[in-house]
């Protein structure tokens, strides 16, 4: 008997280390920069169907992710973002104009696989480079879509901040401390794990970047 309960402990106090560091994988903060990586590397902390590299460019300070076209990024963990939290990075489109970059989207989503390209997949936040202003934000599961405007021609070769405040069943959208939008993008209790997707095309040798990826639990 005595034996039987010793191991019974044993199991329990296993139980509860066990969730104890899945709820502390959950709440840990993310922070990215990429500083740490040699340029040309690949980045352990970021998954995708495409290829993941990282880059300097010219110009710019530090180290950033370059975007591939038909490309979806996301980051490498196990478990979502808790229920409140702010996401934050930056956004490098490089080109002699906007319009030479197709769309792209990024938000959140229910899982966290890297099988193919996203296009306005979950809560979605969808950025018009070839219409130079334009801004689409919603969620087609809960059949919800705004539209709204943002000069992104004067974000031209220089970085874009993008800060994303979520809170339940909530999402305010920021530009550059520019809130463009704050209205119920999730289902309750929805999973949510971020995701970022490169436009389907780039014309006159356009490039985009991502950095500084960070969250505020």
């Amino acid at each position: 008997m005595t034996r039987y309960i010793k191991i019974l402990t044993a199991l329990t106090f296993s139980g509860i280390i066990l969730f104890s560091s899945v709820t502390q994988a959950q709440d840990k903060p993310f922070n990215e920069d990429f500083s740490t990586y040699e340029i040309g590397a690949s980045p352990r902390s970021i998954k995708t169907n495409g290829v993941a590299i990282v880059a300097h460019p010219q110009g710019q300070e530090g180290k950033w992710l370059s975007v591939k076209d038909q490309a979806t990024y996301k980051l490498n963990r196990l478990t979502g973002f808790p229920a409140s939290f702010t996401f934050e990075f930056d956004v490098l489109a490089m080109a002699e104009s906007i319009k030479d970059i197709a769309p792209v989207c990024f938000g959140f989503v229910k899982d966290n696989a890297a099988r193919e390209h996203l296009s306005n997949a979950g809560a979605f936040i969808q950025l018009h480079y070839r219409d130079a202003d334009a801004v689409n934000i919603g969620n087609y599961e809960l059949k919800k879509e705004t539209g709204t405007t943002f000069d992104l021609s004067s974000t031209t070769n220089r970085p874009l901040h993008v800060k994303l405040v979520v809170s339940g069943t909530q999402m305010a959208v920021y530009l550059d401390d520019t809130k463009l939008a704050q209205t119920e993008l999730f289902a309750p209790k929805a999973a949510k794990y971020f995701y970022f997707s490169g436009p389907w095309q780039f014309d006159n040798g356009s490039k985009l970047f991502i950095s500084n990826l960070k969250t505020t639990l």
